[in-house]
């Protein structure tokens, strides 16, 4: 049985390789969403036919592919209490899933909740603003727009920063909590089914903009604790890449923000 308050946005273009294993693993759920919204930027390999196959609506994004922009497109068609944004390339491997997000959604305060990428990331499960002041930002965002779900009601005060060409779910939810809402994250299941380019210094990067923005510290290993683990990494394998420590090391001496849209 749908649940009347939740809806699921995906975006996609040519996500036709992908999206059978995403939208099988979505009717596989014990909990289903009252509507499903496709938002599509371009797509010419049928991608558009697989949504509608699968209950959905399509809705076309005309303008250039924008991360903020196309998800406040696609969360407008939408009236439900919660929405579930989920990547055309994220699988939802446990049928009990969007169950356990409703269920944390439904805790008092919650404003998103979403998966993590990593087991340990030294965030708690349940971030609030004092948490924030005490660890500082990290280089890994407290939630993630491609295995998320946010409040509505949070969205129409404030929506995606669209002035951000990315990491807009890192800035949203850095904006719930400094409100007063608590951000929640869960350990689940998932496969995603993408490789992207070489992204360090854009992240890294935006992370320090949005420290200096709200006024936290960047919990990293610092100019001289990076350069060290450079020279090391140069006479052995480190768990950090070399090219992760030289963007972080570049972003760090910046003082504007590249994927901000001037």
């Amino acid at each position: 049985m749908p649940v009347a308050d939740l809806a699921v946005i995906i975006r996609f273009k040519d996500s036709a390789a992908t999206l059978p294993e995403v939208l099988a693993a979505l009717r596989a759920q014990t909990v289903q969403p009252a509507q499903i919204v496709g938002v599509d930027s371009g797509s010419g390999d049928g991608s558009d036919v697989l949504i509608r196959e699968a209950g959905g609506a399509v809705a076309r994004w005309d303008g250039p592919y924008h991360h903020a922009r196309c998800l406040n497109f696609g969360i407008a068609q939408c009236t439900a209490k919660w929405v579930l944004i989920l990547s055309s390339h994220t699988v939802l491997r446990a049928p009990d899933t969007i169950a356990a997000m409703i269920a944390a959604m439904e805790l008092s305060g919650t404003a998103c909740v979403s998966g993590k990428w990593t087991a340990k990331d030294d965030w708690s499960d349940a971030i609030t603003w004092p948490e924030l002041q005490r660890t500082g930002l990290r280089f890994c965002s407290i939630y993630s727009n491609s295995f998320g779900m946010i409040r509505r009601e949070l969205w129409e005060q404030r929506m995606f920063d669209e002035t951000l060409v990315t990491m807009e779910d890192y800035a949203w939810a850095l904006e719930q909590v400094r409100a007063g809402h608590t951000c929640r994250r869960l350990s689940f299941p998932f496969s995603y089914q993408r490789s992207a380019h070489n992204r360090d210094y854009t992240f890294a990067a935006v992370t320090f903009h949005l420290a200096r923005q709200y006024g936290l510290r960047v919990g990293w290993l610092g100019w001289k604790g990076t350069i060290a683990a450079l020279i090391s990494g140069f006479f052995r394998r480190g768990r950090v890449s070399q090219k992760t420590h030289l963007g972080r090391l570049r972003a760090s001496f910046s003082t504007s923000c590249p994927a901000v849209e001037r």
